[in-house]
């Protein structure tokens, strides 16, 4: 009781500096205090402000104040730091406090924002420079390059749902939606995947949109008004009775409460990188823009002329180039497994003579032998070859490491031995574990197959001790 006594008095004082207490959604249910007004957002005409720190959060636990290399959860009553919601991510940035009596700066690196019970911002981040407290004014400034990146592909994502639209048909809708630094993505419904024809035309009407050099246009009103005029609603947003409007004249018109470019010039250039199925009736396309697109472009650029100067031809001579080197592979493969095949079955014909017989009126002849080196289907091969080569009833084991630390296994058991009850699917199975791999088939051939070249032959030894078992028994 003392103990708890003494942690309950700090737990007061705590609470008495911090104020009332209540529930907080910041990941867990933190705790802090109802003098926490919602937060004044200014990010949509500015990029810095001036604020006043109105709480601190460690470790979801509410604090006076904070030192250098904490990570730490800061409540501002103003900031131009713009939070995740409408499938924008949350700004980065830095929060710097001068005091005046210190000469120390405080910095305080921000690498995400959240919301927080409707419009309370949390931003997210790390002390990397002196400390900061409740009560503190600070200079909060966004990474001016990444919300450029935010903007552009946000204005983008409208601009290719106009572009869905009008390609496909006007019932495709999102279903869901990223805006990121270096990416955006797009869920909407629709049946099939879409063509590389109809991707090119959404391409092509996006970039003629931003080569258009239109003006964005901003308004604040009533969510029945906005309905009225052909606004869009954003997938899974709550709308309240005035709703922000962003419009594209002539191309779209949607609510949304995330930022965006002045003129679709600022967009630069727009390319889809893919196009996928996600779930039953739901696509996915992933797109860049902006920095994201110049960046995208160069990597695919360099990658072309390191082809090209790869195969000594120009760009346009790649794919034809290409397909006839496919072509060559494929027929030097093919030669390839035909010389390897007849290797195998040469190999296989030297081992015919380690034939050995079990049983005295009904004879089994046996084969029980590694490989060496030989490839699977080159294994399969000399099974086949013995299996001709001996009189029925036969059992054929053979085992090969054909590299890259591959075990290869087969078992052909001629119809006589299949009489018996023995079945190549069956037996081969046990054996291959031993080499820490599996594998079956049907009862007069199987393969198998495993990662532990090292135990071949101990699992080789296995299935001739087992044979002779198995054999010795049923041929009595």
């Amino acid at each position: 009781m003392e103990g708890f006594n003494v942690e309950m008095e700090i737990q007061r004082r705590q609470s008495q500096a911090a104020h009332s207490v209540v529930k907080l959604a910041v990941g867990s249910a933190s705790e802090f205090t109802e003098r926490v007004v919602d937060t004044e957002f200014l990010g949509y005409d500015t990029l810095s402000t001036r604020a006043v720190v109105e709480g601190l959060l460690v470790n979801g636990n509410p604090v006076i104040q904070v030192s250098e290399g904490s990570d730490v959860e800061i409540l501002l009553n103003k900031t131009p730091f713009y939070a995740e919601s409408g499938g924008q991510i949350g700004d980065n940035g830095y929060i710097y406090v001068s005091e005046a009596e210190s000469t120390v700066k405080t910095i305080v690196e921000i690498k995400d924002v959240q919301k927080s019970l409707g419009s309370i911002f949390v931003h997210k981040g790390t002390i990397r420079e002196g400390a900061i407290k409740i009560g503190s004014e600070v200079e909060a400034e966004v990474d001016a390059k990444l919300r450029q990146r935010a903007k552009v592909h946000h204005t983008a994502t409208h601009l290719l749902q106009a572009a869905l639209k009008s390609v496909t048909s006007q019932e495709t809708s999102q279903a869901g939606s990223l805006v990121a630094f270096d990416r955006l993505r797009f869920d909407f419904n629709f049946h099939r995947p879409l063509l590389d024809q109809e991707i090119m035309e959404i391409e092509r009407i996006i970039n003629r949109w931003i080569g258009d050099a239109t003006d964005l246009e901003t308004k604040v009103m009533a969510l029945t008004e906005a309905k009225r005029v052909g606004a869009i609603a954003m997938f899974g947003e709550k709308y309240g009775e005035q709703v922000r409007v962003v419009e594209v004249p002539g191309v779209s018109m949607e609510l949304c409460g995330g930022t965006h470019v002045r003129n679709t010039s600022e967009i630069r250039g727009f390319k889809v990188v893919s196009e996928q199925g996600i779930a039953s009736g739901i696509r996915r396309i992933e797109a860049v823009a902006g920095e994201a697109f110049i960046d995208y472009m160069n990597v695919q650029d360099s990658h072309m002329k390191h082809i090209c100067s790869t195969l000594k031809v120009k760009p346009e001579d790649v794919t034809p180039r290409v397909e006839s080197l496919l072509e060559e592979i494929r027929m030097v493969r093919s030669e390839v497994s035909a010389v390897r095949a007849k290797a195998a079955v040469y190999k296989a014909s030297m081992v015919a003579s380690k034939a050995f017989s079990i049983g005295a009126s009904n004879t089994v002849r046996v084969i029980v032998e590694n490989m060496d080196d030989i490839d699977a289907d080159s294994l399969r091969s000399a099974a086949e070859y013995l299996m001709d080569s001996l009189q029925d009833p036969a059992a054929i084991v053979l085992g090969s490491c054909p590299g890259d630390g591959k075990v290869s296994l087969v078992a052909a058991f001629s119809p006589g031995v299949v009489g018996l009850g023995i079945q190549a699917g069956k037996f081969v199975g046990p054996i291959a574990k031993l080499c820490g791999g599996g594998g079956g088939g049907r009862p007069n051939f199987a393969q198998a197959g495993g990662r532990k070249p090292e135990n071949l032959s101990n699992a080789l030894e296995k299935a001739r001790t087992d044979l002779v078992a198995i054999l010795s028994e049923k041929v009595k």
